[in-house]
């Protein structure tokens, strides 16, 4: 049974930080290639003044600018090597925290799903996946706000069209694909009493459901059932949320939607909290609260103000390594990710096309210590990829046949790649790396008003 639908969205928090450090670039200024490699010729230049002016104008071109910054061992002097790691560590840290903000199309208006869906790829940066659509539903029309979010534009088609979603798969996407009102519409993530958006995560009320409580009379509990996910773009790693920090209440239908009536339900364990992990690969985690009802009935609504967190990896970063055995021991830093090749073999018994890497990965994570269990986190995308000058148009990430990992006692995870039937020399390869260079712990807040409610006997 559908339960009713509230839609709200709250807006995105701006980046103070990233605003102060673009304000003053003019337009006409952009971080090309040339222009970074000019600014860090600079930072090598005798006057102090004109050393400090280069590293600020680095800083000016913001995190567009990384991919052109040189590694330590190619700069003159330790005074450029310093300059040039401050100014890394800063950009990776403004592209991780504005990653996290919600991703927005730069269309509006009426539109097709035709030319929506290939956009929600395109301007956002998360793969969607549509093939699963039949062709008579890309001539669809949705009604879409201006420069709509990711999530605003998934939630109208989904309203507006017969279509629902999932997440799913390594690398993540999200798949449409036709809803069947008979056989899933009940487990569409599209079937919730309530939805809002906070940053670049859906936040989403799935039901609300009275519960017998053993010994206590029946019906004193309601049980609600959220579900986050987060675009995806980023990797959730942990959430984290206090009952303390979700304030529920009620109006019965005596009671005028009005505020100033709503009565205030309880958490059945006030000191409970929960920390779940959202596990390799998955963007979509649900779990459930319980709440206290007031004595009596005729309840016709609820509202919920809280706050959960979110522990996310984010600003996600290519890191290259010289080709060949001259990588091995080269250590690379991104951000709160370190990555050192050990071991660089080539199986000789395979013409020089067979190749096995060893690398281990650090992360600063400010938090908890890793556990087995958790070994996923540091567990990315990892390839060979040619040398710049030996690049061709479909110069494709050459994936692992074979890859594991195990953890260490410090902490940090030992990977091993294992490469097979290449089609050029193992030695004309280096090895690309591709990690979030921060894990953020993000406070996530939601709110949802005035939701209505029907009642099924209790559990």
């Amino acid at each position: 049974m559908s339960l009713g639908r509230v839609y709200q969205l709250s807006s995105a928090v701006t980046l103070v930080v990233l605003l102060a450090l673009i304000a003053d670039v003019s337009a006409e200024e952009l971080a090309d290639e040339p222009t970074v490699r000019r600014w860090v010729a600079r930072l090598d230049a005798d006057r102090k003044a004109d050393r400090l002016r280069a590293e600020e104008e680095l800083l000016k071109l913001g995190p567009a600018a990384l991919k052109w910054l040189p590694e330590p061992g190619v700069l003159g002097t330790r005074s450029a090597v310093e300059a040039v790691r401050r100014v890394r560590v800063k950009l990776e840290r403004l592209k991780a925290e504005s990653a996290i903000e919600a991703s927005r199309l730069t269309i509006g208006g009426m539109r097709t799903v035709a030319e929506v869906v290939p956009r929600l790829s395109q301007d956002t940066g998360n793969l969607v996946s549509a093939e699963d659509l039949p062709q008579n539903q890309f001539a669809g029309l949705i009604d879409l706000p201006e420069k709509p979010t990711f999530w605003q534009v998934v939630e109208a088609m989904t309203q507006q069209q017969p279509v629902t979603w999932r997440c799913e798969g390594t690398p993540a996407r999200l798949r449409l694909s036709p809803l069947d009102m008979q056989r899933d519409k009940s487990e569409s993530p599209t079937d919730v009493l309530a939805v809002t958006t906070s940053k670049a995560f859906r936040i989403a009320l799935r039901s609300a459901r009275p519960r017998n409580v053993v010994g206590e009379g029946a019906g004193q509990l309601m049980r609600l059932d959220f579900d986050v996910t987060a675009e995806p773009r980023l990797r959730p790693l942990f959430l984290k949320c206090a009952a303390a920090d979700v304030r529920v209440t009620g109006l019965r239908e005596s009671q005028p939607t009005d505020s100033t009536k709503e009565e205030a339900w309880f958490p059945y364990s006030s000191d409970s909290k929960i920390e779940l992990t959202f596990g390799q690969g998955r963007r979509q985690l649900a779990f459930p609260v319980d709440y206290r009802l007031p004595a009596g009935g005729n309840w016709k609504s609820l509202s919920v103000i809280g706050q959960l967190s979110l522990e996310t990896a984010a600003g996600e970063e290519p890191i290259d390594f010289p080709a060949g055995s001259d990588s091995r021991g080269v250590s690379r830093r991104r951000g709160g990710v370190t990555v050192r090749i050990v071991d660089w073999e080539t199986d000789a018994n395979a013409n020089e096309q067979a190749l096995t890497i060893r690398a281990t990965v650090t992360y600063d994570t400010g938090g908890l210590a890793f556990e087995s269990h958790r070994s996923w986190m540091l567990y990315n995308v990892a390839g060979l990829i040619l040398p710049r000058e030996k690049q061709t148009a479909n110069n494709d990430l050459l994936k692992p046949a074979h890859a594991q990992s195990d953890l260490q006692p410090d902490g940090s995870i030992a990977v091993t790649y294992r490469f097979e039937k290449l089609p050029r020399s193992t030695n004309e390869y280096g090895l690309r790396y591709v990690a979030p260079t921060l894990i953020l712990d993000l406070p996530i807040e939601f709110e949802f008003r005035n939701v209505p409610l029907h009642f099924t006997p209790p559990e």
